[in-house]
């Protein structure tokens, strides 16, 4: 029975990213939703509370695949120019395997979470940034980030490689994210490590 509780909630997941992803959380309503997954009213509302429930669960599953695999490529890296690396390949790479998933988590697309989505959220947040810490505390190498900050780390490794990717998933580039890697590493590099 649980298998395919599981099975039904991640088709209700499945459904929900991608007309979120097509259409905006606003456009969407549950009945879509419902339909799209092959559930009954009974299900879907059994799995999540509200539109809400189904976008918060949607997010966090983003969230948590994007994050893990981050933090995988990372945790295997000992110098920081190999995460600086890491990261940047996997996010760009993440983003080419999933643009519909990136869409909803980069683009700004969101609803107005509640204080309870919210602590979800940033429960999933908090965990990536103590990831990106230990990161940095283990280096060989940690002296050659300085003192900088994680926030300020994050933004360097994410900030342009957000903005080439968000002009690839818009369709007003039509160079691919995993193009843009090696440049992108280059610029990083200089920016946290001179």
């Amino acid at each position: 029975m649980v298998a395919r509780e599981n099975k039904t909630y991640a088709a209700g997941v499945s459904a929900a990213k991608k007309l979120f992803s097509e259409r905006g959380y606003d456009a969407v309503s549950t009945a879509e939703i419902r339909q799209a997954a092959g559930m009954s009213n009974g299900s879907l509302f059994h799995h999540f509370e509200n539109k809400e429930g189904i976008a918060v669960a949607v997010f966090v599953t983003l969230v948590r695949t994007y994050q893990a695999e981050i933090g995988e490529k990372l945790a295997s890296t000992h110098r920081a120019a190999d995460g600086i690396e890491a990261f940047i390949r996997a996010h760009n790479l993440w983003i080419e395997r999933d643009p519909d998933g990136a869409r909803i988590l980069f683009n700004g697309h969101h609803p107005s979470w509640s204080d309870a989505a919210l602590k979800k959220i940033r429960a999933e947040n908090q965990g990536f940034g103590q990831a990106l810490l230990d990161w940095k505390n283990n280096l060989e190498d940690k002296e050659s980030l300085k003192n900088w900050s994680i926030a300020l780390i994050l933004a360097t490794l994410a900030g342009p490689t957000q903005v080439v990717c968000r002009a690839w998933l818009s369709g007003q580039s039509k160079v691919p994210p995993s193009d843009n890697i090696e440049n992108l590493v280059k610029l990083a590099q200089k920016a946290l490590l001179s």
